[in-house]
């Protein structure tokens, strides 16, 4: 089973009726203007998948599409919100409520306090390098009470 799912119409759909979510995508749209829905799909999947980058030890997923799916539902909740946002709407007091809620999951997320699902196809090539150490060898040094008193002797001053 896939850790990782893409959003759809029909998650949106789901989780309101149909008609809302259609009149959502497509009213007040200017001639010419394609329905709204993808371009927010879009730009609510990269906001969570920048915050899930937040924290380095994460992965994501090749397709850029695609979120946790145990994202879905807050993804869905932002998504409308940004719908109704688009139609000048007013969000709900649940919905209002929601908000700081979602926001603040998402920045547990970014600072490593929840962990993610792995990536059914990480992106190739993400594995950070650890730190690296080299090794320097010179020659030991041996100081004898006559080297350093000959080097004493050069190095005080006279008078």
């Amino acid at each position: 089973m896939a850790n990782w799912t893409a959003i759809t119409i029909d998650n949106l759909n789901n989780a309101k009726a149909a008609a809302l979510v259609d009149a959502y995508r497509t009213a007040a749209l200017a001639v010419g203007q394609s329905e709204r829905s993808a371009e927010i799909i879009q730009d609510v999947v990269n906001r969570i998948r920048a915050e899930i980058k937040g924290c380095a030890t994460n992965e994501l997923d090749s397709d850029e599409t695609k979120i946790p799916k145990d994202l879905k539902p807050l993804a869905v909740r932002m998504i409308l919100a940004a719908l109704k946002n688009a139609l000048e709407e007013p969000l709900t007091q649940d919905e209002r409520d929601q908000q700081p809620r979602d926001e603040r999951y998402l920045e547990r997320i970014a600072k490593c306090a929840v962990p993610v699902a792995t990536p059914d196809d990480p992106i190739a090539g993400e594995v950070q390098a650890g730190g690296s150490v080299e090794i320097v060898s010179e020659p030991t040094r041996n100081v004898t009470r006559e080297t350093f008193i000959r080097n004493l002797q050069f190095a005080a001053p006279r008078f």
